[in-house]
């Protein structure tokens, strides 16, 4: 009596695992508890709501809750979507959001959402959005890509479209279009196209058309609204004021363009 109760527990219990080892259409090969798509899940699962626990995920189509992987298949898992919490070496997917940690770092095929720490590295092939920490780079590498939100790293931080909220980079912050809100950076801050808000370096700032206040070693624009202490500020067109050793704007009359310690054209 008693083995045939133990063995009826063991057959119940064993019919909460699901083994998908040998069907990898359906969701991967992975050991599911208690059933195939919920609770949890130790394996390359496709699709899985709970706890997931693997080495490197690959072919990934859909993860809620928290994902645990502690490696990198290169390029192959670009189409996954993690709700949760994504931690390990390097976490990896299409999307990611949340909360994201990862040792080395962390990558996003499209986009990365809402608190993400990457102890070297944070990329994304699209957007980047909420507050993001790296010890090296945070890049947000796609043609419209932008970074939204606090973004700190250790060495620079960069995006292509544009950047908007809190930016310090150790020695760099630069994108091709927009910088909207406030950059830090010891050595370098650019904005290709237009920077409005407030811009602290030691080293060099340029943008097309500045708008705010700047404040570094040597500021670069082709207009410059509001105010610039640098030592050397030079613009072609000024509407504003400069505070500096030497101040070059453009648009004043000839024997004004050139001057120390102040200019302006209001």
């Amino acid at each position: 009596m008693k083995k045939s109760l133990v063995l009826s527990i063991v057959i119940l219990l064993m019919g909460g695992f699901y083994l998908s080892a040998q069907d990898t259409l359906s969701n991967g090969k992975s050991l599911n508890f208690p059933i195939k798509k919920y609770g949890i899940s130790i394996g390359n699962s496709y699709e899985f709501t709970g706890i997931r626990i693997n080495f490197a995920d690959e072919n990934v189509n859909r993860i809620n809750g928290l994902n645990v992987t502690f490696w990198l298949k290169m390029f192959k898992n670009q189409n996954a979507v993690v709700n949760g919490i994504s931690v390990g070496v390097i976490p990896a997917a299409g999307t990611m959001r949340l909360i994201n940690l990862g040792l080395l770092g962390l990558g996003a095929a499209n986009q990365l959402n809402g608190l993400s720490i990457g102890g070297f590295v944070l990329g994304s092939g699209g957007n980047i959005n909420g507050l993001c920490v790296s010890g090296l780079v945070t890049m947000a590498d796609g043609d419209n890509s932008v970074i939204s939100g606090i973004a700190v790293s250790g060495i620079g931080i960069g995006a292509h479209k544009a950047i908007n909220g809190l930016a310090v980079g150790g020695l760099a912050v630069g994108t091709d279009g927009d910088i909207n809100g406030v950059a830090s950076s010891l050595a370098y801050i650019s904005a290709g196209k237009n920077f409005q808000g407030l811009a602290v370096t030691v080293g060099y700032l340029e943008s097309d058309m500045f708008k705010g206040i700047a404040i570094a070693g040597y500021t670069k624009t082709n207009q410059m609204h509001g105010l610039a202490i640098t030592l050397y500020n030079r613009t072609k067109e000024l509407h504003g004021i400069q505070f500096g050793l030497m101040n070059y704007a453009e648009n004043n009359p000839k024997g004004l363009r050139m001057l120390p310690f102040i200019n302006l054209h209001l």
